[in-house]
């Protein structure tokens, strides 16, 4: 199929997944993909899918004292790097926390924290940080596209926006920050998916209206999200530092249980958010 005949179609299916609305389905009577092929336990707790208008205002609201920048593609420039560059990415056990700014009064602000990447959870809590995303902190760290995060699945918005990035790079840049993405979150997200269609859009050309998952109980990718999953998703997951799966939230596609991390997201525990 020629080249700009599958984007067409794909430009088409993100449209038509976009009207779709979000939708989560099961691996049999699981939320996700049970160990041992599907056919281990379904964990005992489920990840959130709804969160009030309250706890998005207020993610929206607040604003990191530093964030990472990317001034190239990682995908063509194998030294590509943030600035500052990313800490621990080969520390399985690291997580990403915001550090609330002291107060006066030696509470915690609200409205300005720093992005600190510690080596785990209990070393992030000890020092009165709060976990947003399991593995180092990354160009989608940030509150604001946390705040995305929770209203937006990205699976069909995604589709939508990486097809607009194939005709043209700086379009597909807008689309994803016309989600509220911020910036530098959108530039990973954006080489992403132009990445990705030129690497996997002949096999995806071949299953446009194919279901993401195969049967119960293993589940399976189909062939162009696995193809995702093998040739752009380490690098974009290491870049980003947030994914869906890493910040505890399930989507479109069934992952495996193993792989999403049991995080909650609440600031209003913090008393001085008003909630």
């Amino acid at each position: 199929m020629p080249t700009k005949m599958w984007v067409s179609l794909l430009l088409l299916i993100g449209f038509i997944g976009a009207v779709a609305g979000n939708q989560y389905p099961m691996c049999g009577n699981c939320w996700c993909v049970p160990d041992n092929g599907g056919l281990g336990d379904c964990p005992d707790w489920k990840p959130e899918t709804s969160f009030p208008n309250k706890t998005i205002d207020t993610y929206q609201k607040q604003a990191p004292v530093s964030f990472y920048i990317l001034n190239c593609n990682p995908y063509k420039d194998s030294s590509c790097a943030t600035e500052p560059p990313q800490v621990m990415l080969d520390v399985d056990s690291a997580v990403c926390a915001y550090k609330y700014i002291a107060l006066a009064d030696g509470s915690q602000s609200c409205t300005n924290y720093a992005m600190v990447t510690y080596a785990s959870a209990a070393d992030a809590e000890l020092d009165g940080a709060v976990v947003t995303h399991a593995g180092s902190c990354g160009l989608c760290s940030t509150t604001q596209d946390l705040s995305i995060y929770l209203i937006e699945d990205f699976t069909a918005a995604g589709k939508k926006c990486a097809t607009m990035g194939l005709f043209n790079e700086d379009q597909g840049l807008k689309c994803y920050m016309e989600l509220g993405l911020t910036g530098e979150c959108a530039k990973i997200w954006n080489y992403d998916g132009i990445f990705d269609g030129k690497a996997c859009g002949a096999v995806c050309a071949k299953e446009l209206t194919w279901p993401n998952n195969g049967p119960a109980p293993a589940c399976a990718l189909n062939d162009c999200l696995q193809c995702d999953e093998d040739k752009a998703g380490p690098k974009f997951t290491s870049f980003a530092g947030r994914s869906r799966r890493r910040s505890g939230l399930i989507s479109e596609i069934i992952r495996n249980c193993s792989s999403i991390a049991h995080i909650s997201h609440d600031p209003c525990t913090n008393p001085n958010c008003g909630c």
